[in-house]
């Protein structure tokens, strides 16, 4: 049993341990990063201060006295004013869900700036009162810290909505790949997220050929290089492939690892038709479309100074016989018309890969690559010939070529000496009577004159027969117009007689509105078995038409000997009238472009000589003058017909 010797001495060592405790307690307190305090839990009576810890004063900077002076110990009133409202309320519904509070509020320091506090604490019954023991922590930099990464997510997020560019974020260590909502707008479909190295490979949507670029700068980036930048071409999901230009920058993590990737994709599709544009233009005879001298020569050069051992290739130099002719009876307009067709005949019977081009005025050159035998050589030079010979079948004229050909690397590897010697074959085709082909040989060399026994059968009739004939016809239109009382009907039966005459399958006029936002088909001449098309094409609204002038060149002239060959919505609008080769002259008035008056040929594609071209374009004009004039007469009758009488009397109003 227990004396009460024993009793005070357990009641001493408890006191002792007591007091031993308290002191840990203390010292455990005072340690506690922050700050410790314990307040009341009262929120009338300001949350007076009750206890706290050195580290309290020292994170607040304040001493006791100060506190004490300054705000009676009420902690509310440490709070920042504007912290205080969303404080409390916070602090109410934690409460009302438990004893424990976890919030965050900023507190007026002693040196007069703000901290940001965040505030663990516990509510306990203390002397039968409600307290709360709670420890504090400067979280202020640290939330500097969260919000200035807030806000550069937020910049980064607005940059990502407001910008085309595509932004993406590959996690090379997890082998991930986020995109921006960008991907699937200018591409139509989700991009992959995974399996980045596979996708690259095997992905579809990858243009075949810049496959291995985009390979070349993966590996690159696995590499560990810091910036890499291409441009390949990317599938929408309509089927078109358009240029893209990858940049790409690598992120390392402090210790060189967990590797990121932080890249764009810029659409350059039109950067880059543009510049295939300045380039085709640099390259290409603007004529023709084939290439130009210069870089038939270049290409030609790399071609012929790479051959592989045993490979063969055959130089032609191909000339247009008597192309002067041609000229002189259809016009340059028409010649340069047959040029087009020549090339586009040899692009047609030519490989892609052979090298094509117009070297002169009348003629071409193709080096034909990687043969295998002569015989391909002959076959193609007939097949060149050809195209000749159907070109004017229709005019009942022979038209012809001769071409001279030398082979590499048997007389040659540079384009020079290849040309030269091609071109001493080629006057001996002529030489030989034209419309042929001629090898190369050893030996052979330039005449100094290649014979006048040669000579072409002029089908056309006698030009300057045929320019009296039409210039009669030009005097008769303008003497008719002059002396008619009846400007419109008198306009009406020119185009009748023009159309006979020059056995075209339909006469027009084209007029525009003064505002030129529509064109109307005002009259119209057809021949017999030629579907009218004048109530088909009535307000004929600009923006169907497009640019329609912009077709017209310098001297007020539209000539298209095969509409097939015009740029859609022009062709689609023209077939359904039926049309296959037209010509149009411009109604000009005061420098200004009004209509066109024009004549369709619906049976065949035409070719309109000079002398053809020129009186109508003539005639066109005198119609012009006239039928202005005549607009204008209309203008001023209802100008008159608008005024009051007594205006009215003063002006004579002439009506035809």
């Amino acid at each position: 049993m227990e004396t009460e010797k024993d009793k005070k001495e357990h009641k001493e060592r408890s006191l002792e341990e007591l007091i031993e405790e308290n002191k840990n307690l203390n010292a455990l307190i005072q340690n506690v990063p922050g700050g410790v305090m314990c307040c009341s839990a009262d929120m009338d009576n300001g949350l007076e201060l009750l206890e706290y810890s050195d580290g309290f004063l020292k994170l607040l900077g304040y001493t006791a006295e100060e506190l004490k002076e300054k705000y009676d110990n009420k902690f509310c009133s440490i709070i920042y004013e504007e912290d205080w409202e969303a404080t409390a309320k916070s602090v109410g519904e934690q409460m009302s869900r438990g004893s424990t509070k976890k919030i965050e509020y900023r507190v007026k320091c002693g040196d007069g700036t703000l901290k940001m506090i965040y505030d663990q604490g516990q509510l306990v019954r203390r002397n039968g009162y409600d307290v709360y023991y709670c420890i504090l922590s400067d979280v202020t930099e640290q939330r500097a810290v969260t919000e200035a990464l807030r806000l550069s997510l937020e910049r980064h997020q607005i940059i990502m909505e407001q910008t085309r560019d595509i932004i993406f974020e590959w996690d090379v260590e997890k082998d991930s790949v986020m995109w921006s909502d960008n991907w699937k707008e200018k591409f139509g479909y989700q991009a992959f997220s995974t399996n980045v190295e596979q996708e690259l490979l095997e992905n579809g949507h990858i243009y075949p050929e810049d496959r291995e670029t985009l390979m070349q700068l993966y590996y690159k980036l696995v590499g560990n290089a810091t910036y890499e930048e291409t441009e390949i071409r990317i599938q929408r999901i309509d089927g078109v492939f358009i240029w893209c230009r990858i940049r790409a920058s690598l992120q390392l993590g402090a210790s060189g690892d967990k590797k990121k990737v932080i890249g764009v994709i810029i659409d350059i599709d039109n950067e880059r038709q543009e510049a295939e544009k300045l380039k085709e233009r640099a390259e290409k005879d603007a004529l023709t479309g084939v290439y130009n001298k210069g870089t038939v020569q270049m290409l030609g050069d790399q071609y012929l100074s790479k051959m592989k051992r045993g490979e063969m290739a055959a130089f032609f130099m191909i000339d247009i016989d008597d192309f002067k002719y041609i000229n002189d009876v259809y016009g340059h307009l028409s010649g340069d018309v047959i040029l087009a067709e020549i090339a586009a005949g040899l692009k047609r019977i030519f490989r892609s890969g052979d090298i094509i081009g117009r070297i002169g005025g009348d003629e071409f050159a193709v080096i034909m690559k990687d043969i295998r035998e002569v015989d391909a050589v002959e076959r193609k030079a007939q097949e060149v010939i050809g195209i000749f010979n159907h070109l004017l079948e229709e005019d009942k004229y022979t038209f012809s070529s001769s071409i001279g050909i030398a082979f590499a690397p048997k007389h040659g590897y540079a384009f020079e000496t290849m040309y030269k010697k091609a071109d001493i074959a080629l006057y001996k085709a002529k030489a030989e009577g034209k419309n042929t082909w001629r090898f190369y040989e050893e030996g052979l060399k330039m005449e100094s004159s290649i014979g006048n026994g040669y000579s072409t059968q002029r089908k056309a009739d006698n030009s300057e027969e045929m320019w009296q004939g039409e210039a009669g016809i030009v005097s008769y239109i303008f003497s008719s117009l002059y002396e008619s009382e009846d400007v419109r009907r008198g306009i009406e039966d020119i185009l009748n007689i023009v159309g006979t005459q020059f056995g075209v399958s339909r006469a027009y006029i084209f007029e525009d509105t003064e505002d030129g936002a529509a064109t109307y088909n005002t009259f119209e001449w057809c021949r017999e078995g030629i579907g009218p098309q004048k109530e088909e094409l009535q307000g004929v609204p600009g923006s169907v038409l497009g640019d329609y002038y912009s077709n017209f060149n310098a001297n007020g002239l539209l000539y298209c000997r095969d509409i097939r060959e015009l740029d859609e919505p022009l062709r689609e609008l023209l077939e359904k009238q039926g049309i296959k080769s037209m010509l149009q002259c411009l109604i000009m008035d005061k420098g200004e472009k009004k209509g066109f008056v024009g004549f369709d040929e619906c049976e065949t594609n035409r070719l309109w000589t000079k002398q053809q071209i020129d009186t109508l374009s003539v005639i066109s004009q005198v119609i012009s003058v006239f039928l202005r004039k005549e607009r204008a007469q209309e203008a001023l009758c209802r100008l008159v017909q608008g005024m009051p009488a007594e205006a009215a009397e003063d002006k004579q109003c002439m009506s035809h």
